[in-house]
């Protein structure tokens, strides 16, 4: 697959999925990775963009958007939790979605305090990068299937968590957005792009060797998403952003370490060792649940 030529069909089918979910007014809720960053970028092109960052003082996310924050063509507004702040939002989390799995929780808490801040502003519809890391391979699991299965089984496995992917994260995403009465919308979803990028090589998504910074697994080295960076770059995203080895939200916003925390202060460290237990964590949610 030539590769200009690939590159060029991406940012078209890119830009006009972007277009088409783009109201005249529209949010993004930008984490500082690849996913959201293009997301964001895209949008100005058709939107009046507020791009909405949630994290914890010190997260790498936090860091990487406030970096950006003179080069987006869009407005931004940073949402700062203190551990007082990610505590009260667990009970909001879970009445949205009845889950206390940290994973889910963690991840919900930037969604909600975006929307939350975005309806406030009177911003109705968000844009997110959900679905980039299922398109492109930016699962670190990935890499590890790669390493001991081979590409065969990585594009399989691929395809799965695409076929879950609101299962696996959309519903969740959606449900947590429409609880603050807003629309949450899918860039990366676009049939036209997702069917087209489903179609490319795996070693355009998952590059051993590539010439931008690679993750290391067993000696062998990747570029996860790698024909996404190569569209960032193309379409104006600053390469900082475009190559950032990302962590996942609940990692890069710093809500896990902060439920961990609030956790442990609360006893359920103690508490899930007495009944025999290590995941005080999930303790803790299920009990603010149950409440």
């Amino acid at each position: 697959m030539n590769s200009q030529a690939w590159l060029v069909e991406l940012e078209a089918l890119f830009l006009k999925g972007a277009e088409r979910v783009s109201p005249g007014r529209v949010g993004v809720i930008w984490s500082g990775g690849v996913d959201s960053t293009l997301v964001a970028w895209a949008a100005s092109r058709f939107s009046d963009v507020t791009a909405y960052t949630v994290g914890v003082e010190g997260s790498d996310d936090l860091k990487h958007t406030r970096l950006a924050e003179k080069e987006a063509p869009f407005k931004t507004r940073e949402i700062l939790l203190s551990l007082d702040d990610v505590e009260a939002l667990v009970p909001k989390i879970l009445s949205a979605w009845p889950k206390p799995n940290p994973i889910d929780v963690g991840v919900g808490i930037p969604m909600y305090a975006a929307s939350a801040a975005a309806k406030a502003d009177g911003v109705d519809v968000l844009l997110c990068g959900q679905g980039g890391d299922e398109l492109f391979g930016g699962y670190w699991r990935y890499l590890e299937c790669m390493v001991s299965d081979g590409p065969q089984a990585v594009a399989a496995w691929m395809e799965k968590d695409w076929a879950n992917a609101y299962v696996d994260n959309l519903d969740r995403d959606v449900a947590l957005n429409r609880a603050n009465g807003c629309e949450l919308r899918f860039p990366y979803v676009d049939h036209a792009f997702s069917g087209y990028v489903r179609s490319m090589p795996l070693g355009l998504k998952i590059r051993e060797d590539g010439d931008l910074p690679c993750d290391e697994v067993k000696g062998r080295r990747f570029v996860r998403k790698y024909a996404l960076k190569r569209l960032a770059v193309r379409m104006g995203v600053p390469e900082y952003l475009a190559v950032r080895v990302k962590k996942a939200a609940q990692y890069g916003s710093g809500t896990n370490k902060a439920l961990e925390r609030i956790a442990r202060m609360r006893g359920y460290k103690g508490k899930a060792s007495s009944l025999g237990r290590a995941d005080y964590l999930k303790l803790y949610l299920e009990e603010v649940l149950a409440r």
